[in-house]
């Protein structure tokens, strides 16, 4: 899954702030167990379709929150609601207690984020992906030839592929920040980016809504990262019934029901894969 995802920074937090409104004068919400159980949980999610979107109804939907239910649901808690923000926007949600948790598909664990907050244990993991124009497909298998060509790089807000753009070198006026993956491919068939940059899932979805003989599909394999559900350092108990909930699906078969029915099965892959592993690399 995505992601995941995914960096945060100061900017982000800002963008979040000022397209919240009355945000900030809400109630915390539900940390605990039983606060949740009565008054259900705020789910964190960012506008990525299949992973994660807000329905018609106002519910949230996709790939994310139908397993965050599905988990929830054996621990108990079967009310829940959603917000949508921008990746970078996450952590300092849930640092805040404006959200209970953030999806768990929305955040890579990675060690500088095991700082900020609780991830659960690995949900799924992905590869990562660039999607080029087909003039383009031979000449990139890194983000490091990205930097050499000085080429045009679109990344999500807050998405951990900025973060990797920036370590290979992409110097930052080369890279064009997109709200969501509908607007980044925009961009790309548009010409207006030489290169898309997601994870596996999602950009394997967005590749199928381009014309293969002219934009071209690059896996990078040897990038390879985990996402989870994500809590604020006080909700170790909701956390640790997360983890119960999540350990109950994968035996009763629902978790690969879900996989399945978003066409994600490598998701599945998490075996010799652990959160205390990820938070030390």
């Amino acid at each position: 899954m995505t992601n995941a995802r995914k960096c945060f920074s100061a900017s982000m937090l800002s963008l979040f702030i000022a397209g919240a409104g009355n945000l900030l004068y809400w109630p915390a919400l539900a940390q605990t167990i039983d606060e949740a159980k009565t008054n259900g949980v705020t789910i964190a999610i960012a506008n990525d379709p299949p992973l994660m979107t807000m329905n018609a109804d106002g519910s949230p939907g996709g790939l994310g929150p139908e397993m965050d239910a599905a988990i929830l649901a054996e621990a108990g808690i079967t009310k829940y609601s959603a917000q949508v923000m921008e990746y970078g926007a996450m952590i300092p949600a849930l640092q805040s207690k404006r959200a209970t948790l953030s999806t768990s598909g929305a955040l890579y664990i990675k060690p500088e984020r095991c700082e900020a907050v609780l991830f659960s244990d690995p949900v799924s993991c992905n590869a990562e992906v660039l999607i080029v124009p087909a003039t383009l497909a031979d000449k990139l298998k890194t983000y490091k030839d990205i930097a050499e060509q000085g080429l045009k790089i679109g990344v999500c807000g807050g998405c951990y592929e900025q973060k990797l753009a920036l370590a290979a070198g992409v110097t930052e006026d080369k890279i064009v920040v997109f709200p969501d993956a509908t607007s980044g491919i925009k961009l790309l068939t548009d010409k207006r980016i030489d290169v898309y940059a997601h994870d596996s899932y999602t950009g394997a979805a967005m590749f199928k809504r381009l014309d293969p003989k002219e934009m071209r599909f690059v896996r990078l394999d040897d990038l390879k990262s985990c996402a989870a559900a994500g809590f604020n350092k006080d909700s170790s108990a909701l956390r640790d019934a997360y983890n119960d909930g999540l350990r109950k699906i994968r035996a009763n078969g629902k978790y690969i029901e879900i996989l399945k029915k978003y066409n994600f099965d490598e998701g599945a892959h998490v075996e010799n894969v652990t959160t205390e592993k990820l938070c030390a690399e």
